[in-house]
């Protein structure tokens, strides 16, 4: 048992090792801050916050000084565990993030790929180090055609440390981009090529702290990836997962925060608009940042999953798009000649060769008679 873990067993903190942590976090980053205020920062209760904070003066961690401090000791404990006490240059980051993206591989829309901006890459890896979910942490990708694993890898590779940076795909243009790139700037990404409909390997279950996803655009989808979040990450409450998740209506809404819950899963934070996205039209081109919290229940395992997770084999639907030159009608679907609109631009207008077009009618599964 390490020096969280006993502290929790001694306070009876129902947060666990992760709870006290966030104490020791909140300390380091706030210099000698007030009692009080170190309670509102953790979201604990006063009484709690006190019994740890006497736990930890007890084993030399913490002390009084107009507020609570780290000692010399708890400041090399501190350091031990990952915990970042200062902010991370992201430029450097932003500048090769940019240069990556412009060798990414074409959307492939028959897996709802929409590859988010490098801007947005990077503001995840900054949100989540703000809430101490990366240095010194297990993590895993669940899907990572947004290359969220380099953003990460490359904000902590200036003197933070991470335990694992995993990726699991099923493209393999994606593992392949990633391998290469975590070569080149020797960034220790493990990549494995897997379909989330099958249960994780063995070796990667129960290993993880931190999980980032952003799955496919239905509701099978997003059930299917946070499954397999759930099976990556370790037991016990507190691991944080960071899910990225188009805007819904309020119905669908309702069976996204089921499926959430579901998964012994909390949302601690939703931000609107937090993802920006170069493709993407199903979801406007922008999707929610939502933070999650695991709790202590356990969660039965998902098997292999037989059904449809993807748009356009849960919801098929043919679109006609008009050329802006010839007003060329040209039909797009998943078994049309043209896959996409990006797909259609690619090529262009195959009467004028023009690259415009106007998005005239969705036609649904039972009218593709045409």
């Amino acid at each position: 048992m390490n020096l969280l873990e006993e502290t929790a067993a001694a306070t009876s903190l129902r947060e666990g090792a992760e709870g006290v942590r966030s104490i020791l976090v909140a300390a380091a980053r706030g210099g000698n801050t007030p009692l009080k205020e170190l309670a509102q920062e953790v979201h604990m209760p006063l009484p709690v916050v006190s019994a740890v904070r006497r736990e930890l003066e007890k084993r030399g961690v913490f002390s009084r000084n107009k507020g609570v401090c780290l000692t010399e000791h708890g400041e090399k404990i501190a350091r031990e565990l990952g915990v970042q006490f200062t902010e991370t240059s992201t430029d450097d980051a932003l500048s090769i993030l940019r240069v990556i993206g412009e060798q990414m591989p074409d959307v492939d829309v028959t897996l709802d790929q929409a590859f988010a901006l490098p801007e947005t890459t990077l503001r995840r890896a900054t949100y989540a180090s703000e809430h101490d979910a990366l240095a010194g942490r297990n993590i895993i990708f669940i899907g990572d055609d947004d290359l969220t694993s380099i953003a990460v890898a490359l904000l902590l590779r200036e003197g933070q440390r991470v335990q694992r940076l995993v990726v699991i795909d099923i493209d393999q243009r994606i593992i392949d981009l990633i391998e290469s790139v975590s070569t080149r700037y020797s960034l220790d990404i493990e990549c494995f090529r897997h379909d989330a409909r099958d249960p994780l390997p063995i070796e990667l279950q129960g290993q993880f702290y931190t999980f980032f996803t952003d799955p496919p655009y239905t509701l099978t989808g997003l059930e299917l990836f946070l499954a397999r979040a759930k099976e990556a990450i370790q037991p016990g409450p507190g691991k944080q997962g960071f899910l990225s998740f188009g805007h819904k209506d309020p119905d669908t809404d309702l069976g996204v925060f089921q499926n959430i819950g579901r998964f012994g899963l909390v949302p601690k934070e939703i931000i609107d608009d937090f993802n920006t996205y170069g493709g993407g039209t199903i979801i406007g081109n922008v999707s929610r940042m939502i933070r999650l919290v695991s709790g202590s229940i356990p969660v039965q395992s998902v098997p292999r999953h037989e059904e449809s997770i993807y748009t356009g084999d849960v919801n098929p639907s043919h679109r006609i798009y008009i050329c802006n030159s010839c007003s060329e009608r040209n039909r797009v679907g998943g078994d049309c000649f043209h896959i996409s609109i990006e797909a259609l631009k690619t090529v262009g207008c195959p009467k004028c060769g023009q690259t415009k077009f106007t998005l005239a009618e969705k036609i649904s599964k039972e009218n593709n008679s045409e």
